[in-house]
């Protein structure tokens, strides 16, 4: 037994000295491209690791004393070092008190102003406890000046945390609620408030009755050899997705039996983060199995104690499940759902699912497992719905459930269900209720929470004991989490006691511990106790996330494994996992290669297996599709059997069947242009379309048409895609105005943009006196809102002219006056700017200076000039 487990340590140091390029020199990596195995890309990638010069650059989230600064800082990761960019840090917090001179950072920090002076050229630091910079604590690149992070927290933060895997940086600064950072702040509010202020345009599915959705077409010839027989044989499936009822429809259709196999109507994105869903399967082709869900939708499920990640995705994708920064699961979806279960899923984690779309586009989703208990925020409600026909027992299935949050700590709730169950050899309806408290609250700065809950058999009356009484504790203190669980039940369960405690223990980030203890007392009077140990370290190693786990379960088994997770050359990745039990009878053992993400159309997986449980111990398979309709895997195993798949995998939309559809799950957007003559964002009936205006949604570039809307098609859902239309037209504009669509399934999104009229207001000063010109050198015309806002301004040339353009149609306020040493309002009229089809969006508005005062020429307010 201990030589296996050796020799498994023996296998992961050479798989790891060979991964983290310890036996790569630089001689050997030029002797590689001198011989043309490696590109020149790969070269420079290499050479740049062995120097230690390798940079990788992100952009984070950045988090200043608890409120949001970007979603773009640039962070640079050299040598597992962070480096952040320091001017777009001062850029983000508006700070201005420095002075940046031939390589010379002279700051002015908190509200003392204290004195800090880096001097890049020279090597050294005024104002602080550190007074030598070294050469590796910063860079310079493209004019900006990027600070090691242990540098950057002694000049400025007393608190940072960098989340790697939600791409999100946490600082809380030195000095407490310091001038010039708090003013920094104070003017980022200002801006999004500003930025609040613009028209937003956002734009999804409108739920439709009916419209022609999308169709996947997947045929494949299978050629197969077991046990010395070779066979063939061919299957085809088409799926079919589009709006149905207000909601999503898919079907499948199985084209080899003539049958349809499955229909599925979908409604997400309801309120609270709850989703409908009504489902219907065929069970051995003359059984329709019908079933009705509505829950929140949180991303996993528990079976037992274990936590699978199940989430909805584009079908045709491929996800990676990424954990601490690396790559430890992969799959394809299955009928639009992806789904983990994997040893490193645990509770209080966070984990990203990396999704590659079939069209090339990447998006993420975050999960975090917990035990939430289903607590709920004040006010919220958790609905629970599960309505499913049983085809064994030929009755239905009914899980009704709800949780309301009555405070910020107390949650109450309730369950009830009527089941199928069978009884004396005969299938009756068991009823029962449920009823459930739900508080959290803090001892001391230790979070607990404590549940209380009893459930009542409502029917039939042929159980002695119907009532059922379970109690949970649970408490954090610092690092370490126990919990103590009991409960009494009633005789619909085999248990008529339980009693249980667990101790979870994570002294350190790499390293946690779990133990548990449990002991029941059943009805029929058996009687067990045992413990289950879980000891797992998890390691990043350069580029290499390293696990050890080693389990022990209530019957005293026993299982090590160690896993590795090679994640960063180009867009490889790698798994190597490892399993054994202490009978040492079942040694099991992975290594897959993949790519992250396509590379000139091509998709492609290796795996090589070994397993001494499995008639074939040895197994290699792989899995290639190329640009996005042809597919081919592979099955072969160390006893000559082998199984082959060739395969047409295309999916179309039906209205427009000359494009390929990268994905099924996806969105048609209807973009119409049109010219907003009254302002007020909205189509009206006599409103014109207007053309040649440049959109840009999902990497596809369509301008738009004069008389009918325009499309695009194969827009994947659950991405926020953010574009600027681009007028070509010369006096008009969107301007001031965002605009952002997210497919969210459904039916069309239905993009109206209001094109915007820009009109000019010009006109002259006139003088009285002609030598008086020194007079324009006094006054600003102004144009103000309703509110009395200043919307744009000028000042009058030497002759007395001014314009003041890009001026949407409106109410506003005319102003002349005086910016001398003594300020004063000259002349003051409100004026209205309207479009007028077939004339020059100009308006005229002349005035003259008579005596001391400014007075408008009668006549001249409000002409439109031709």
């Amino acid at each position: 037994m201990m030589k296996k487990i050796w020799g498994i340590f023996f296998i992961f140091s050479l798989f790891f000295s060979t991964y983290a390029d310890e036996n790569l020199t630089i001689e050997r990596v030029e002797e590689l491209r001198k011989k043309n195995i490696i590109s020149e890309e790969d070269y420079n990638f290499l050479k740049a690791e062995l120097d230690g010069k390798l940079q990788e650059k992100n952009y984070y989230d950045l988090i200043v004393n608890r409120s949001s600064i970007t979603t773009k800082y640039p962070i640079i990761r050299m040598n597992d070092r962070y480096y952040f960019s320091l001017l777009k840090y001062f850029e983000g917090i508006e700070f201005k008190n420095y002075r940046l001179e031939n390589n010379s950072l002279n700051m002015f920090l908190g509200k003392r102003l204290k004195n800090v002076v880096i001097d890049f050229n020279k090597g050294k630091i005024v104002g602080l406890e550190k007074t030598v910079l070294k050469q590796d604590e910063y860079f310079i690149e493209n004019g900006d000046y990027f600070l090691e992070s242990d540098l950057f927290r002694d000049i400025f933060l007393d608190g940072l945390d960098i989340n790697d895997s939600r791409m999100k940086i946490s600082m809380s600064t030195t000095y407490l609620i310091p001038k010039d950072i708090r003013n920094g702040l104070k003017s980022s509010e200002e801006k999004i408030e500003n930025e609040n202020s613009m028209d937003d345009f956002y734009y999804t599915n409108s739920r439709e009755l009916f419209d022609i959705g999308y169709m996947r077409f997947n045929f494949d010839k299978t050629f197969t050899k077991s046990d010395g027989i070779k066979d063939n044989d061919w299957s085809g499936l088409l799926e079919y997705q589009g709006p149905m009822l207000y909601g999503e429809l898919t079907t499948t259709y199985d084209v080899r039996e003539s049958l349809l196999t499955g229909a599925n109507l979908y409604y997400p994105n309801l309120p609270n983060n709850h989703y409908l869903e009504l489902r219907g399967t065929n069970i051995d082709n003359d059984y329709w199995e019908k079933s009705i869900i509505f829950e929140k939708d949180k991303g996993y499920f528990e079976d037992g104690k274990k936590f699978i990640i199940k989430e909805n995705v584009p079908i045709g994708s491929r996800v990676e499940l990424v954990y601490m920064g690396a790559t430890i699961a992969i799959a394809n979806e299955e009928n639009g759902i992806v789904e983990f279960s994997n040893s490193e899923i645990k509770s209080d984690r966070e984990y990203m699912l990396r999704i590659h779309a079939k069209d090339g586009q990447i998006f993420t989703r975050i999960i975090q497992t917990s035990d939430d208990f289903n607590q709920q925020n004040k006010g919220e409600f958790q609905y629970k719905l599960f309505a499913s026909e049983d085809k064994e027992s030929s009755k239905n299935i009914l899980e009704i459930g709800t949780f309301y949050g009555v405070t910020e700590n107390l949650t109450v709730g309730g369950d009830y269900y009527k089941t199928p169950e069978l009884i004396d050899d005969k299938y009756i309806y068991v009823e029962r209720a449920k009823g459930e408290i739900v508080y959290s609250n803090f001892l001391r700065t230790y979070p607990y929470t404590l549940v209380l809950g009893g459930e009542e058999i409502l029917s039939p009356d042929i159980f002695d004991e119907t009532t059922t009484f379970e109690g949970l504790f649970q408490i954090k203190i610092n690092d370490l989490k126990l919990r103590y669980e009991n409960g009494y039940y009633s005789e619909y369960y085999d248990s008529k006691k339980s009693e249980g405690f667990t101790v979870q223990y994570t002294p350190w980030n790499f390293l946690r511990l779990d133990y548990s203890y449990q002991r029941l007392e059943k009805y029929n009077g058996e009687k067990e106790n045992g413990a289950e140990i879980d000891i797992e370290f998890t390691k990043n190693f350069k580029r290499i996330l390293t696990t050890f786990q080693f389990e022990k379960n209530i019957e005293d088994e026993k299982r090590y494994s160690i896993n590795l997770y090679y994640t960063g050359y180009r867009d490889y990745s790698m798994r190597w996992n490892n399993s054994i039990t202490e009978a040492g009878g079942d040694f099991e053992s992975t290594i897959e290669l993949y790519n992250r993400a396509t590379r000139n159309g091509l998709d492609y997986s290796f795996e090589l297996s070994y397993s001494e449980l499995q008639k074939e111990k040895f197994v290699f398979k792989v899995s290639i599709d190329y640009d996005n309709w042809f597919n081919f895997d592979m099955f072969a195993g160390d006893k000559g059997n082998y199984d082959v798949s060739v395969g047409l995998d295309r999916i179309v939309d039906l209205k427009n069947i000359t494009k390929p559809l990268e994905s099924m799950d996806s969105s048609r957007v209807k973009v119409i242009t049109f010219l907003d003559e009254n302002n007020n964002n909205k189509f009206d009936d006599n409103e014109d379309f207007i053309g040649n205006v440049e959109v840009k949604i999902n990497q596809e570039t369509k301008l738009t048409k004069q008389n009918k809307p325009t499309y695009f098609y194969g827009v994947p859902n659950d991405i926020l895609y953010s574009f600027e239309p681009k007028v070509r037209k010369p006096g008009y504009d969107t301007i001031n105005s965002k605009f952002s669509l997210k497919g969210k399934h459904g039916g069309n999104i239905e993009a109206y943009i209001p094109i915007k009229p820009l009109f000019t207001i010009s006109g002259n000063l006139l003088l009285e006196d002609s030598t008086r010109t020194d007079i324009y050198e006094k006054v600003v015309i102004k144009i103000k809102d309703d509110n009395n806002e200043t919307v744009s301004g000028t000042v009058p040339d030497e002759f007395g002219s001014y314009d003041i353009s890009g001026l949407r149609a409106g109410k506003y306020i005319f102003e002349i006056s005086s910016f001398g040493n003594e300020e004063s309002l000259l002349v003051q009229t409100p004026i209205e700017v309207k479009y007028v089809k077939g004339q020059k969006n100009i308006m005229v508005i002349n005035s003259k200076f008579i005596g001391n005062k400014i007075v408008l020429l009668a006549g001249e307010k409000n002409e439109t000039k031709n």
